[in-house]
This record gives C-alpha cells, sequence and structure tokens, in this order.
C-alpha cells in the first residue's frame, strides 16, 4: 500500500468543491467511483455537504495555510481489500492526523491499476473554526501505511524516505535518475512518452557503452547522440541534451549523473559542441501508424462539430429569445393600451405577465443548458489511450498492443502464469472482462473479490476466495492464450495450489519449472503412504 498526501502548487489556494468535484469525477458522471463516504457532515445529499463545508471555510477568512488536506492510499496491482478494511484504513489515517472531528469526504477510484481511495479534508474545525495543521503529516502517514500493511496482511511498500535511509547509510546505487513523477503521470495519460523516457529507452544504453570505456572521447558521445537525432549543448551554467529537429531538451545529468558539466569537463576536458551532421538512425517523435491517424482525424471531426453545433445552438438560442421578447412586449403594449383596463388591475396584468415571461425564459435556459452539455458530452476530447481502450475493449488486438508499448516488469511476490519463453498473446476474453487499463491490462473478475490482469504476456493472479472455481478459471485461460505448457512464478503456497487444481480437475498441463517438477514429486510421496495403508487394510479385510 502506498499513501501520498497531495500538495497544492499555491499555498492556501486549495478549494474543497473543485477537489471534491474531481474526486467525485463529476466530469464523467463518476464512472471511477466505486464507493462515496462523508463523515461528520449533516446531510445525506452530497452536494449539500459540499456546500456546508465552503460555508464553515468562509467563517476564518484570516488563515493563510491551506484550508483543504488531501490525500491518496492505494493498493498494490490486482489487490481490493473488503470495505470493512479500507474503512479501518481511512479511520486511522485521520486519527494519526489528529482530524477525527474535521469533515471529511472520501470516495474510492477503480479506474486504474491500483485501486485507490481518494480522502478530502475540511481543514477548519467545525467548532472553533480555526485552521489545523498537523505536524510533519507527511511522515505519519508513511508511519501509519507501514502499520496498517502488517495489521491488515496488505502486500508491502517501502514507506522509508530517501532521506533517512541515506542517514542510515543507505544509498541507492542507480547513476541515472528515475523520470520525475508528473512526466510519468503525463506519459501514463496520455500515450505520448517525453523525451527524457524515450531517450533513457532508446539511447541510454549506446550512452553507457561509451561512459564505460576509459580509452571513449567526448566526439564518440557527441556520436551516439548524433545516431538519435541528439546533441550536447550549453545552457546557462549547465548542459542539455536537445533534440536537432525540435525546440526540446532535458538536463544532461537527468538521464546519467555522469553526464553534468562538471563531470564532462573533469573527464575530457574543456567541453565542445558537436559538429557531426551524420544521418540519425533513431528519432524521437510518435511513428505514424493506423491508429493515431484515426486518432488525429476523429480527434479534428469532434473538434469541427463541437464548433458547428454550438454555432446552430446559439443561433437558435438567440432566435427564440428574440421571439420570446417581442411576444411579452406586445402583450405588455396591449395591457397598457387597453382604455377598459384601470391602472391598479393594469399593474396585476403585467405583474401576471412578467411571471409568466420569467417562467418561460427559465425553462428555454435549461433547454439550450441541456442541450449544451450534451454537445459538450458528445464531442469531449479524449486521450489517445482512452481511444485506444475503448477500441480494444470491443476486442481490438491491435489497439490493445499499442497500449501494451511501455514494458510492465514482474514483481518478485506476483503470482503469475505465462509461457516459458514470455510468449506475448494479445487475445482477451471478454465474457470475463471488467475494464482495460491505459496500460493494456485487461482485468477479468473470476470470483468474488478474484482478478486475473492479462499483460499479454503473463497473467497476474489476485485470488482471495479459497474455493478452486477462481484458479481452476485463471489455468483455463492461461491455457487457452500460452498452450499446455507454463510457467508459474510466485510463493511456495501459490505453486501447491496450482498443483492440486490441476490434478483434482485433470487438467493436461506441463509446468516448465524445474522446482514446480520437484514439488509435485513431494506431494505425491505424501499421498503414497497413505494410499498403500489404505491397500494393506483392504487385504487384511479380504483374509478374513
Amino acid at each position: 500500500m502506498i499513501v501520498k498526501q497531495i500538495d497544492k502548487k499555491q499555498a492556501g489556494k486549495g478549494s474543497f468543491g473543485g477537489l471534491a468535484d474531481y474526486i467525485l469525477d463529476k466530469a464523467n458522471g463518476g464512472e471511477k467511483v466505486d464507493w462515496v463516504e462523508a463523515n461528520n457532515l449533516p446531510f445525506e445529499d452530497i452536494d449539500a455537504n459540499i456546500a456546508f463545508v465552503q460555508e464553515v471555510q468562509k467563517m476564518n477568512e484570516t488563515a493563510k495555510g491551506d484550508k483543504v488536506l488531501h490525500f491518496v492510499f492505494s493498493f498494490q496491482e490486482g489487490e481490493i481489500p473488503s470495505r470493512e478494511v479500507q474503512h479501518d484504513i481511512e479511520s486511522e489515517f485521520i486519527r494519526t492526523l489528529g482530524l477525527e472531528d474535521h469533515h471529511r469526504i472520501s470516495v474510492a477510484h477503480n479506474n486504474t491499476n491500483n485501486y485507490h481511495v481518494h480522502v478530502a479534508v475540511n481543514m477548519i474545525h467545525p467548532e472553533t473554526h480555526t485552521l489545523s495543521d498537523p505536524f510533519r503529516s507527511k511522515l505519519k502517514l508513511q508511519k501509519k501505511g507501514a502499520e496498517l500493511e502488517v495489521k491488515h496482511h496488505l502486500q508491502t511498500d517501502n514507506h522509508i524516505p530517501n532521506y533517512i535511509l541515506e542517514k542510515q547509510g543507505i544509498k541507492k546505487a542507480a547513476a541515472t535518475s528515475p523520470v520525475p513523477e508528473k512526466i510519468k503521470s503525463q506519459e501514463i495519460h496520455s500515450g505520448v512518452d517525453s523525451l527524457l523516457t524515450w531517450i533513457k529507452e532508446e539511447a541510454l544504453d549506446d550512452i553507457k557503452e561509451v561512459l564505460k570505456d576509459p580509452k571513449s572521447s567526448l566526439e564518440d558521445l557527441h556520436q551516439v547522440l548524433a545516431d538519435h537525432n541528439l546533441e550536447l549543448k550549453p545552457r546557462g551554467n549547465g548542459i542539455v541534451i536537445a533534440d536537432k529537429t525540435r525546440k526540446l531538451f532535458v538536463k544532461a545529468s537527468d538521464v546519467h549523473r555522469d553526464l553534468s558539466k562538471g563531470k564532462l569537463e573533469k573527464r575530457f576536458g574543456e567541453f565542445k559542441t558537436s559538429k557531426i551532421t551524420t544521418t540519425p538512425k533513431k528519432k524521437f517523435g510518435r511513428p505514424v501508424n493506423e491508429y493515431w491517424k484515426r486518432y488525429q482525424e476523429l480527434s479534428t471531426q469532434k473538434r469541427s462539430t463541437k464548433i458547428e453545433e454550438l454555432r446552430l445552438e446559439k443561433l437558435a438560442r438567440t432566435t427564440l429569445r428574440g421571439q420570446l421578447k417581442e411576444k411579452y412586449e406586445e402583450r405588455i403594449n396591449k395591457i397598457n393600451a387597453d382604455p377598459l383596463i384601470n391602472k391598479r388591475h393594469k399593474a396585476e396584468a403585467r405583474k401576471k405577465v412578467y411571471a409568466q415571461r420569467k417562467a418561460e425564459f427559465k425553462a428555454l435556459q435549461e433547454t439550450f443548458s441541456k442541450k449544451r452539455k450534451e454537445i459538450y458530452s458528445r464531442t469531449k476530447q479524449t486521450s489517445y489511450k482512452e481511444y485506444l481502450m475503448e477500441l480494444a475493449l470491443s476486442g481490438d488486438e491491435g489497439a490493445l498492443k499499442e497500449l501494451r508499448k511501455q514494458k510492465q516488469e514482474i514483481k518478485p511476490d506476483d503470482k503469475v502464469l505465462m509461457h516459458p519463453k514470455k510468449k506475448v498473446s494479445h487475445s482477451i476474453f471478454k465474457s470475463f472482462i471488467s475494464k482495460i487499463t491505459k496500460q493494456g491490462n485487461a482485468v477479468y473478475e473470476v470470483g468474488k473479490n478474484s482478478t486475473v490482469t492479462d499483460k499479454g504476456d503473463h497473467l497476474k493472479l489476485s485470488l482471495e476466495s479459497k474455493s478452486d472455481e477462481a484458479m481452476l478459471q485463471a489455468l483455463k485461460m492461461a491455457v487457452a492464450k500460452y498452450g499446455n505448457t507454463l510457467d508459474i512464478q510466485g510463493n511456495l503456497e501459490f505453486k501447491k495450489r496450482v498443483l492440486m487444481v490441476t490434478q483434482k480437475y485433470d487438467l493436461k498441463v506441463n509446468f516448465a519449472d524445474p522446482q514446480m517438477q520437484k514439488i509435485k514429486s513431494e506431494m505425491q510421496k505424501q499421498t503414497q503412504p497413505q494410499n498403500t495403508t489404505k491397500t494393506k487394510n483392504s487385504k487384511k479385510g479380504m483374509r478374513r
């Protein structure tokens, strides 16, 4: 489990209403929301509670800090604890921060690989109306997160900050800098790699080879970069790696720490720019394919449709408003000009007409407001990944393959079924699928609190149910995708369970993992004495 406090870009600029709209996913009709819970709030209606919190916040106009605390806790891929466990985790985090009496709204999202819960807390105390600011809140959340993992038997994450690890004498050995979380998040949502990610994936290995060779020169480094349409350039007091044909660059030291200006000059002497003009072997940028082309065409079409339909909507609205205005002006003039109506009755008649006009204008406004919302909803722009996800859900294997371009590692504690040679299969099981994630993972529900995550080259299992049905279904899926010879990864208990189910239901499955063969032999030895005893007893009975 990971817990993260989300900081605002500007202190004191947090909006409870805006945050609530985001976590409730109001823009998409709450598609990603699994459940919603309001605590210490008086109403059943969530919008009424949001308005109530905003009124309470107005009672403190002097506070300069953030009036809203936002944190998220997320679980490992495929891990979805029960609602009771999630509620306990949320309550424990709040208690740790000393905010039990504060208003809060908690919302669970199920739209990503990692099931997660957002918590929005009103930092203005409901009675004293003073601003609360928990001391070292981030560290408290991390510490409590580690405790809750043990309490609820959750898969573990590292909750110790790097600066504490360094104090303990533990340092990360990686020479390369990780891709910043903001860039990583943008890539996951849009499906478009950043220049930094592309360099790390396409050019870093060649760069490392040059840096590793004691005989290499600065010119060798320039050549490797030129092969990828890149160049080293001075910028400010440092050096950047720039794309030769676009106005794009990244800090050289973000790619590898040995590419900083100081280290380069220490090794190669005074820095000199490259004069290489060779044709590059690779270039940064999305290669044009049919999916990208169709996505661009669809985006352009949606944009044009929206502009035209909004133009027609405005024209119709303006015309009808003008007609209504003329209609009621005529009625008012008719009343004013009628000599048979006295002054008092004229005033009463005008009052009725004005009320009718107001009601009709309001109805007109509501009608066209709905029309505009419908236009915006129908022509809403989606990211490239969302477009591919929609196609993949309908069974388009090519779209699924495009989604799965980013590598996904198998963690040591993952429970996995796969082909011995990591054969990739982009076929999906439509009857079981619950969603496609932005990484191209097809998530199948195979039982209560049991899922199989299909990542193309392997199936990751998260089976909470103790029944055999979920495991049996997962094995059948693996055989259908990868054939009768499977490689199994997981702990000893998981491997034994796989063997027991295959034997019980007579599945024709072979195992490439030598450990599986060893476990199988041990299980057979354990059952043999029992069988022998039964045979002896039956023979004794026969002699009688």
